[in-house]
């Protein structure tokens, strides 16, 4: 029977998608990461602050950045305004000259000015201007523990790595949005730290990313470095790995419009960028690397369709025995309670189990809308709204995802 395939073929799926993937990571990664090599010096580290109009969190983001446990002559902070219209560039300019490396021979804070294209126009032209071998990409509403970039850099003693990244401390949104954000940020920073043991990592945060210089290569500004730079790094054969110790701490959407505009873009940014290297993830040239992309990306975004077959599979088959029956009134219970915590959260109520259900729906109400505009053709081409959060709001029609796949 076809419902039957579609019913055990969803379920299978999705058991796989969230819980078999990292079940086979952590066997395989078993007594494995964990060790670094020691470095012989400190190379010299260019930490890249892209900025939009950011004149109210741009002036402590530096004083954070100069607050860092890594040697002052040995690290320089390179700013670089996306279009600025407000008063960001004199403030940047004005902490300029209160920058300078303890012997005053260079300053530590530069200004780069690009025309307004969005985040990624504006790395791929700041970045040949940098003088550090190791570049840190962060954001201006992010924060940095004190050792992050010292503990980021420490990876590269090895000349196999190529790109290293932090793990994201979310703050809170308070009720389920803040669930969200703290639920979807622990599972995705299990799965990383499970890829880096295991040599599949081939993604990374781009509020806390760092790379060699000399392997960078200037890409597409309708996608994302946190999706480009490490998938590409993976592809050619550098150690793409995850820094427990370098901690960044950022701020998300605190409402449920906001954080389902803020998955949507991330989605709709992410499958693009990465269908636009396809080449890169032929089975054939690297099995392990479309394995993992497979599992952790391509399948968690596809996760609300296979939710939505199961239960139209599972209505179909509902008399034809207990099994079904019992898989029917769990998934009836989990939107039951997804839909409590949704109007316990209208409310500023925070319950547990319904809550969590609600946020775990708002995230993959996210991925749907994102795989849609995706295989619509939409692409982002503009990454901020007026409090710093990147929106899905700037997007455009590109003539669907199969006219990009050749790039790359």
């Amino acid at each position: 029977m076809p419902e039957k395939t579609l019913f055990f073929l969803s379920l299978g799926t999705l058991v796989y998608a969230w819980a078999g993937y990292p079940l086979l990571l952590a066997v395989f990664s078993r007594g494995k990461g964990g060790s670094r090599e020691r470095l012989a010096r400190f190379p010299l580290v260019t930490i890249l602050l892209t900025v939009h109009n950011e004149e109210q969190a741009v002036k402590e983001r530096i004083k954070n950045l100069l607050s860092l446990d890594y040697p002052a002559d040995r690290c320089e902070i390179l700013v670089a305004s996306d279009g600025c219209t407000d008063d960001t560039e004199r403030i940047v300019m004005g902490m300029a000259g209160h920058g300078k490396t303890p012997h005053g021979r260079k300053p530590r804070i530069r200004l780069i000015k690009v025309e307004a294209g969005g985040k990624s126009l504006a790395q791929n032209r700041a970045i040949p201007h940098a003088n550090g071998e190791i570049i840190v990409l962060t954001d201006a509403n992010s924060r940095f523990e004190r050792s992050a970039v010292k503990a980021l850099v420490g990876h590269f003693a090895d000349r196999r790595t190529g790109c290293v990244s932090g793990r994201l401390k979310p703050g809170s949104g308070g009720g389920a949005i803040g669930e969200s954000q703290g639920l979807y940020w622990r599972y995705e920073m299990l799965l990383r730290r499970l890829e880096s043991r295991t040599g599949l990592m081939h993604t990374a945060s781009g509020m806390i990313m760092a790379f060699r210089k000399d392997l960078f290569r200037p890409f597409e500004s309708r996608y994302g470095d946190d999706c480009i730079i490490p998938l590409e790094m993976a592809a050619r054969g550098y150690r793409v790995v995850h820094e427990e110790g370098a901690i960044v701490y950022d701020r998300f959407p605190s409402t449920v419009r906001g954080e389902l505009e803020a998955r949507v873009r991330m989605t709709l940014r992410n499958i693009t960028g990465t269908f636009s290297r396809l080449p890169l993830l032929n089975p054939f040239r690297h099995p392990m690397l479309f394995a993992a992309v497979l599992s952790h990306r391509t399948l968690r975004w596809l996760t609300p369709y296979f939710m939505l077959f199961l239960f139209v599979a599972n209505c179909l088959l509902f008399s034809e025995g207990s099994l079904y029956k019992a898989i029917f009134y769990f998934q009836a219970g989990f939107y039951c309670l997804g839909a409590i915590g949704y109007a316990a959260d209208k409310k500023g109520i925070r319950l547990p189990v319904a809550s969590q259900a609600f946020s775990f729906l708002l995230a993959n109400t996210g991925f749907f809308l994102g795989v849609l505009k995706a295989a619509g053709g939409r692409e982002v081409t503009s990454y901020r709204n007026g409090d710093g959060l990147e929106s899905p709001e700037g997007c455009k029609n590109a003539g669907g995802l199969g006219a990009r796949n050749a790039q790359g």
